[in-house]
C-alpha cells in the first residue's frame, strides 16, 4: 500500500487569514476611522475641524491682530507725511453730521500771540476775500497767490497770477519754490455747486496736490468767511446756510487728512452764524478794521509742537462753526 504525503498548506489561505486579523483589528481599535473614511466627506470635515480649531486659538487670533496693526501702521506712513498728524476720527468729536472729526484738527488759541515774522516762510493761498485781507490786513510778510473767482478746482486751470514770464496758475507758481506753512482758504466761489459731495471731492483733490507739492507744510486750511445776506447781490446761493454747509465739509476733510482747521468767523460773525453788521459794504469783502481782526486771529492760532497734548497753553476756541463763499 502506497502512502499518501500531506499537502502543505496554501500560502495564499495564510494570506487571508493574515488580512482577516488586520481587518478584525481595525474595525475593534479604529472603528471610527473607518467610519469617517467611509463616510461621504469625513475626511474634509476632520480638515476642517481641525483648522477652525487652530484659528480660534487666542494665539492665532493675537499673531492676527498684530499683523492688522502693522499693515495699518504702514498705510498710514505711506499717507502722511512725517511732519502731519494723521487725526484718528471720532476722538473728541465735534462734528454735528454724520461724519466723525477729531477736534485735534481745530487749531486753538495760544496765550502767547507770534509777529508778522511767523508768516516770511508761508504761503496764502485764495480768492479776492484773501487778495483783500492781504491789501487791508496790515500783514507785512508772507506770500500771496490770489485771483478774483478763485475755486477748488480751477487753481489747476486759471492763470491767475502774474510773473516776470507771464501769467501762471497757482500750481504752476508754487513749483520750484519751498513753504514751510501753507494758508488756504477757498471755497466762496463753490457755494453754487448742486451737489456739495462733488464740492467734498473736488476740494479734497485740490489739497491733496498742494501736498504733493509742499509735502513739509504744515497746512492751515481756512473756513470760509460768513457774509451779511441782507447787501450780497452776486446771487442767492451765497448765503450763510451754504456756507454753514462748505465748512463743515471742509473740517471733515481736515480731520481725515491730517490738516489744521482755522475758522476766523470766532472773531468776523456776528455770533448769529452772520458776518457783523459793520463789517462790510457789499455783504462779502470786508473793511481794513476787520481784516486787522482776522490778521489778529492768525497771530494767535498756530500749531506748536505740544498743541494736541493736555497740558499745551492753548485756549479752547469758541464753538466751530462751519462756512463757505461765491464767485469773488
Amino acid at each position: 500500500m502506497v502512502q499518501q504525503k500531506r499537502r502543505k498548506p496554501r500560502k495564499t489561505a495564510r494570506f487571508l487569514n493574515m488580512l482577516l486579523l488586520v481587518f478584525a483589528f481595525l474595525v475593534v481599535f479604529e472603528g471610527r476611522l473607518i467610519i469617517n473614511i467611509a463616510s461621504k466627506g469625513g475626511i474634509n470635515k476632520q480638515v476642517d475641524e481641525q483648522l477652525n480649531e487652530i484659528f480660534s486659538s487666542s494665539d492665532f487670533q493675537n499673531q492676527d491682530e498684530a499683523t492688522a496693526e502693522s499693515e495699518t501702521s504702514s498705510e498710514t506712513a505711506s499717507k502722511y507725511p512725517a511732519n502731519v498728524t494723521p487725526f484718528a476720527n471720532g476722538a473728541g468729536s465735534t462734528s454735528t453730521s454724520s461724519v466723525a472729526v477729531d477736534d485735534r484738527c481745530i487749531v486753538k488759541k495760544q496765550a502767547t500771540p507770534v509777529d508778522d515774522s511767523y508768516f516770511s516762510d508761508a504761503v496764502f493761498i485764495g480768492d479776492s476775500r484773501v487778495e483783500g485781507f492781504h491789501m487791508q490786513s496790515g500783514i507785512t510778510q508772507g506770500t500771496f497767490l490770489t485771483g478774483v473767482g478763485m475755486n477748488c478746482t480751477d487753481i489747476f486751470e486759471t492763470p491767475y497770477i502774474s510773473t516776470a514770464s507771464g501769467n501762471v496758475t497757482v500750481i504752476q507758481a508754487l513749483k520750484n519754490n519751498s513753504f514751510k506753512k501753507m494758508y488756504i482758504m477757498i471755497g466762496t466761489n463753490d457755494l453754487g455747486y448742486p451737489d456739495f459731495e462733488e464740492f467734498r471731492k473736488n476740494y479734497t483733490k485740490c489739497l491733496a496736490e498742494l501736498r504733493k507739492l509742499m509735502p513739509n507744510a504744515i497746512f492751515y486750511v481756512s473756513a470760509v468767511p460768513y457774509v451779511e445776506e441782507a447787501k450780497v447781490q452776486t446771487g442767492d446761493y451765497v448765503n450763510n446756510t451754504n456756507i454753514d454747509t462748505v465748512n463743515q465739509i471742509i473740517l471733515e476733510i481736515c480731520s481725515a487728512n491730517g490738516y489744521y482747521y482755522l475758522n476766523p468767523n470766532e472773531v468776523l460773525s456776528n455770533g448769529n452764524g452772520a458776518l457783523a453788521a459793520d463789517a462790510t459794504s457789499d455783504g462779502i469783502h470786508m473793511y481794513p478794521e476787520y481784516c486787522a481782526k482776522w490778521l489778529d486771529y492768525l497771530h494767535t492760532h498756530y500749531v506748536t509742537a505740544d498743541s494736541s497734548s493736555s497740558d499745551s497753553e492753548s485756549e479752547t476756541a469758541s464753538e466751530s462753526e462751519t462756512a463757505s463763499g461765491a464767485s469773488l
